[in-house]
């Protein structure tokens, strides 16, 4: 579905083959919200439930931080943030995190990789399309996560924040945020952020668009119980 372009990238490391690590700071705050100077930046809320409203554009390298390309999308699923809570969870969760890069991956997931949050996984991302050569370039993506409560117990946020922690060096940068509170009206208002460093053309505003198109498309599968059909669970939990 996305980034063959990438993962030809990936492959053309065919000898002596290079990685790299990258630093998760901790917390789940996300990469990015909307300040008075990048309001432009920002789709509006949408009105109803449905695809997302999204953005693209491009960073400059600042200090530690490499040029990028970026996508902000603003969307509403049809479901209560509860249900949006435990879409996100353990497996479900994984499958989502994994539907923007299917078919050129495979995936082996771990739970519980990071310790202090209400759930982390990590998710092992191994290129299919290339033989040995992709296969010994995987790279691995941490997910965690934090819910926030009212005096009732009832979800009033939720806080999702990943990173790619290894991989080849020429993924400079791929990470993405969501956070999920209670729409207006019913369902659960989502502000998706993804940021993008990887072998041209993929870091291109378009390919960080896609991301946040695809992740919510699958998420809206897991709510309303059509995942299965999308990607199936036996594609990471054999």
């Amino acid at each position: 579905m996305r980034r063959a372009h990438l993962l030809l990238g990936i492959a053309s490391l065919a000898a002596g083959c290079a990685s790299s690590t990258h630093d998760f700071s901790a917390g789940t705050d996300p990469w990015e919200t909307e300040t008075e100077a990048t309001a432009a930046e920002w789709p509006a809320w949408p009105a109803q439930a449905g695809p997302p409203a999204v953005l693209g554009g491009t960073r400059f390298s600042s200090g530690s931080e490499p040029s990028h390309a970026w996508a902000h999308g603003r969307a509403v699923v049809a479901a209560p943030i509860d249900e949006v809570w435990g879409a996100v969870q353990w497996q479900p969760g994984v499958l989502v995190a994994i539907f923007p890069d299917l078919p050129e991956v495979d995936c082996e997931a771990t739970r519980d990789v990071e310790a202090g949050y209400a759930m982390s996984y990590a998710v092992k991302e191994i290129p299919n399309d290339f033989g040995a050569i992709g296969r010994a370039n995987p790279f691995t993506v941490h997910w965690r996560g934090s819910v926030t409560r009212d005096a009732s117990q009832a979800i009033t946020r939720v806080q999702l924040k990943a990173r790619e922690v290894s991989g080849p060096v020429q993924i400079a940068m791929m990470r993405q945020s969501i956070v999920a509170t209670p729409a207006p009206g019913g369902g659960t208002r989502l502000e998706i952020v993804r940021h993008i460093n990887a072998p041209p053309p993929d870091d291109v505003p378009a390919s960080a668009v896609g991301w946040v198109n695809a992740w919510y498309q699958a998420l809206d599968a897991q709510v309303h119980g059509t995942r299965e059909a999308l990607v199936p669970t036996s594609y990471c939990f054999p």
